[in-house]
């Protein structure tokens, strides 16, 4: 039933979109490029050694894009989004004992087109699955830094007993249960009403995503960004997984801001049902942002596992399209069976340009 709903999906938005045309002849979308560098030098400490790094900060990776769109007629506008990055040892890839440049990836983002109608939006290609970032709503303005993607910024450094034995990866235990990321896809969003949008996408091993979100504005409460988002991996996964997960941010006109995150997944043939909880407590003013979180994943790597951090991040924005950032944090691990396990200490500081 679910494959047949997105091939009717697919065929009748693109059959839609030849209607609207009106076969009429038009100019080719012009684009532009655009992009960013991100790099950072971080210091990590798993209890046992240290090491420092040059790395590219994979909360926002170095990148480039084209976009480029058109209004083709009174109602119709279509456009294109082409982003490829491109890291070379990335945050999220280095371990403690890593003494070279790591590796350098090419990856494509995006490659999809698109069409806003009256209607809503229908997307096609690779892009943002309905669900994604739907766990990573954040006004707080050091997302550059510091978000519910805990393990972009060390996810390969592996806890370690006082004995120095590998114990797990951050990244293996920890996961803010986000949607399917980018993925080759279908996607279909509703028109706004009254700041609310509701988003539906099907992409291979006949995975769906379905998701709401909303954002206002409030005389004297200031701002407040909200998501939810369903998403059932099926066969894209194994095992296969359906979860839950969202995220409410609020931005007082003080410059106070508070962000919380959670989630969880049902995973098949298991008893095991991990959860994720996110809290950011940060406060904005004129060129500067600095924020508090604390997080904790449990049951994801093993049963019973609780995967915890704590962390401090500033950001300033001295000229536009420019952003220094710091920050410190610390990962925790408690296991059943496994004792002394060393926690993990990091620090980063870098920089991210736009262009």
């Amino acid at each position: 039933m679910k494959n047949n709903f997105f091939k009717y999906l697919s065929y009748s938005s693109t059959v839609a979109v030849i209607i609207l045309l009106g076969l009429q002849p038009v100019q080719a979308v012009e684009v532009k490029l655009s992009g960013q560098i991100n790099r950072a030098v971080m210091w990590a400490d798993n209890g046992n050694d240290s090491e420092v790094f040059n790395v590219d900060n994979d909360n926002s990776s170095t990148r480039f894009r084209f976009t480029g769109s058109e209004e083709v007629n009174d109602s119709v506008k279509v456009g294109v989004v082409w982003e490829n990055e491109f890291q070379s040892n990335a945050s999220n890839k280095v371990d403690i004992g890593q003494e070279n440049d790591g590796t350098s990836e090419f990856n494509d983002r995006k490659l999809e087109a698109y069409f806003v109608m009256p209607f809503g939006k229908v997307s096609i290609g690779q892009g943002d699955g309905a669900g994604n970032g739907t766990s990573e709503e954040d006004l707080s303005g050091t997302t550059v830094i510091m978000y519910s993607g805990v393990g972009d910024t060390s996810g390969s450094i592996y806890f370690r007993d006082n004995d120095d034995n590998e114990i797990a990866t951050i990244g293996n235990t920890r996961s803010n249960f986000d949607g399917l990321s980018r993925n080759d896809r279908v996607r279909y969003d509703t028109p706004k009403f009254g700041g609310a949008t509701l988003s539906v996408s099907g992409t291979n091993g006949d995975a769906y995503e379905l998701a709401a979100r909303y954002s206002g504005d409030f005389d004297g409460l200031g701002k407040i960004t909200a998501a939810i988002a369903f998403v059932d991996a099926n066969k894209r996964a194994d095992p296969e997984y359906t979860q839950i997960g969202g995220s409410v941010s609020w931005l007082h006109t003080s410059g106070i801001n508070l962000t919380v995150s959670s989630g969880s997944r049902d995973i098949d043939n298991t008893s095991t049902d991990p959860v994720n909880y996110y809290g950011k407590l940060g406060y904005k003013f004129d060129i500067h942002a600095i924020a508090v979180e604390y997080g904790v994943t449990e049951d994801l790597a093993q049963d019973k596992d609780e995967s915890k951090n704590y962390g401090l991040a500033y950001v300033i924005k001295p000229w536009n399209g420019v952003e220094f950032y710091g920050t410190y944090r610390m990962y925790e691990l408690d296991r059943n069976g496994t004792s002394n396990i060393e926690d993990i200490r990091q620090v980063m500081v870098g920089t991210r340009v736009k262009f």
